[in-house]
């Protein structure tokens, strides 16, 4: 492909790579859901090319150019994220990867994990880091080698990790859904690969307690129950809350669950059979009241289901809402995790939108049945790789509240691995999973439309609430940024956004504290932050968060930026460069 760029751009003007995609796209007369048709890619990256949110594959910039759309050139494409693996000879892959571990006085050969050497080579320094970060303890054992992250084999010890990951060889990305992790679809998780890597580099030991008090999908909770340790998650979300219960509270024995599934297809199949399905005027409304509501009536809901479908739901709800226990949250999480499969759902945006193309031929019973028995598999395979060290589900606690009615005891907790909410951008419990609420109300029995006060992390609380200013007591980074913006000249809608960041800095001095009154002398935080851009403006996050966390007495040890990417190592993510300009992995130790 050529290098150059066919931009004709006259002496005044020089077009974009967005701008030419979508005159292109005019030009030919095409929709964005048209021109990726031509392209095999989906609408919604067609949308985020012109939006200059993401750039197009190297391959994909190829058939462009065969369309007819000029010459691209290879800094237009996604090709300086491509793998190693895709640009360099096999024979040269291993140059410049971490090779050994040192534990003590000793060196560790190594083997990394296939993604290491497999991946971008712009992601080579963090795979470093993240070796680095687990070796120069005082001691080693193989329990110690077994729990390692991100390696393969260390001598002739293969990681747990490892075993339970399972990476192809040629993987060029580490896989975040090993094990229970990849139960439940979750935007702006952070990846288990480095949580196994800090809890290796504190030094937490078996019977050790780790913390996350923004628990999200149970990242954390579920790699301390793996690697031996307590832990304790919040959330005040219940759907979160049951997603992590779920993922981390899983039985060492699965016959029951497997007895479960079985009366569930009876009952499904009973339920059929009792249904006047086959009734030609059957409307939705006639389904939800022959099911008592147990998925009750909400806006749009004919559009977000066919008829099939929502008899399958209806009858999975009502089986569900029999059980209790761990029980009830495993099968929920299950049913959950289908909805986007279940229902008329638009696959190709975050945001849950119904799609005007009705979802066919939906048999609930068989997805649910194979969903299940899929997890029921997770849970033996995590049970078989870690048996050296996986605890008990009862050393798991997951609180479903704001933290600050969390009832943790004082200077109890080892470690605190976390990552606040901070953007309805990056973490759109809500928008994503708005199925998911409205199918198990009647499990959740809540309401996600009802703004909760006790709500800790998001800018997004109340647009009527002005903020106590409690941050500029605690951080001169914060006073000298905020009160450089000029308000009178300032559209309302970014004063309204000022004021509502500012309140997410109030909430994190009250974040602070907490940690430090549950937080052992001694002790680490791992607090992941984002640098948000706030108009032409990006907030100094990571700063204004060192500044307050130090007043408390939290230090930080080390800050390493790099940006998580959600799912894997090198994945694009549209909205990050819009949204948050940097990230940052804060390391702070209480003294």
């Amino acid at each position: 492909m050529s290098m150059e760029s066919n931009t004709n751009p006259s002496p005044q003007k020089t077009f974009s790579f967005a701008d030419r995609v979508k005159k292109y796209r005019e030009q030919k007369n095409l929709t964005q859901r048209g021109l990726a048709r031509l392209l095999n890619v989906t609408s919604a990256s067609v949308s985020r090319w012109e939006t200059g949110t993401a750039k197009p594959p190297y391959e994909v910039a190829q058939n462009l150019e065969i369309l007819g759309f000029g010459k691209v050139s290879e800094q237009e494409t996604n090709r300086d994220s491509l793998s190693r693996i895709d640009q360099i000879p096999i024979s040269q892959l291993m140059d410049g990867v971490v090779k050994s571990i040192r534990f003590g006085s000793t060196d560790f050969d190594i083997k990394p994990a296939p993604y290491v050497f497999n991946g971008p080579e712009n992601q080579l320094e963090f795979f470093q880091k993240l070796v680095d970060l687990q070796g120069n303890k005082p001691k080693v054992d193989s329990i110690s080698l077994k729990r390692l992250s991100i390696i393969e084999e260390v001598g002739s010890i293969k990681t747990s990790q490892f075993e339970l990951e399972r990476p192809k060889n040629n993987a060029k990305t580490w896989n975040s859904n090993y094990g229970t992790h990849g139960w439940h679809r979750y935007v702006g998780r952070f990846p288990p690969h480095l949580v196994r890597a800090l809890i290796n580099h504190f030094s937490l030991e078996i019977g050790d307690t780790v913390l996350d008090p923004f628990v999200g999908s149970g990242t954390t909770i579920v790699e301390s129950r793996m690697l031996g340790l307590n832990s304790i998650g919040i959330d005040i979300c219940p759907l979160s809350s049951l997603i992590s219960r779920a993922k981390s509270k899983f039985p060492s024995d699965v016959s029951g669950l497997r007895k479960t599934l079985t009366k569930y297809q009876n009952f499904f199949d009973k339920r059929i059979k009792e249904s006047v399905f086959n009734k030609n005027d059957l409307t939705h409304a006639d389904l939800i009241r022959m099911f008592n509501n147990v998925i009750p009536a909400f806006s749009n809901y004919e559009k977000w289901f066919t008829l099939e479908a929502l008899l399958g739901s209806l009858i999975t709800v009502q089986f569900i809402r029999q059980l209790d226990g761990y029980e009830q949250d495993f099968f929920a999480c299950q049913l959950s995790s289908l909805m986007r499969s279940i229902g008329n759902v638009e696959v190709n945006v975050v945001r849950a939108e119904y799609s005007e193309k009705l979802r066919e031929n939906v048999n609930v019973k068989k997805l649910f049945t194979k969903r299940c028995l899929k997890s029921i598999e997770d849970i033996k395979q995590t049970l078989l790789t870690h048996q050296n060290f996986i605890n008990d589900k009862a050393s798991v606690t997951v609180f479903e509240s704001g933290i600050q009615h969390a009832e943790i005891a004082s200077n109890s907790i080892d470690a605190i691995i976390t990552s606040p909410p901070y953007g309805v951008e990056s973490i759109s419990y809500l928008r994503t999973h708005l199925l998911s609420y409205r199918s198990l109300s009647t499990i959740l029995n809540a309401n996600p439309y009802e703004n909760n006060k006790d709500i800790i992390g998001s800018e997004y609380l109340d647009k009527n609430k002005e903020g106590e200013d409690k941050a500029i007591a605690y951080s001169k980074t914060y006073k000298e940024f905020f009160e450089a913006y000029d308000f009178e000249n300032m559209p309302k809608k970014l004063i309204l956004r000022v004021r509502m960041m500012k309140q997410f800095f109030d909430d994190m001095v009250l974040t602070a504290l907490l940690f430090e009154k549950w937080l052992k002398v001694g002790g680490h935080i791992a607090f992941v932050v984002g640098n948000k851009r706030l108009g032409n403006h990006v907030i100094p996050t990571d700063k204004i968060i060192l500044e307050i966390f130090s007043h408390f007495g939290i230090i930080l040890e080390e800050s390493i930026k790099h940006k998580l990417k959600t799912n894997n190592s090198n994945s694009q993510v549209p909205w990050q460069e819009r949204v948050i300009k940097d990230e940052f992995v804060m390391i702070f130790k209480k003294v």
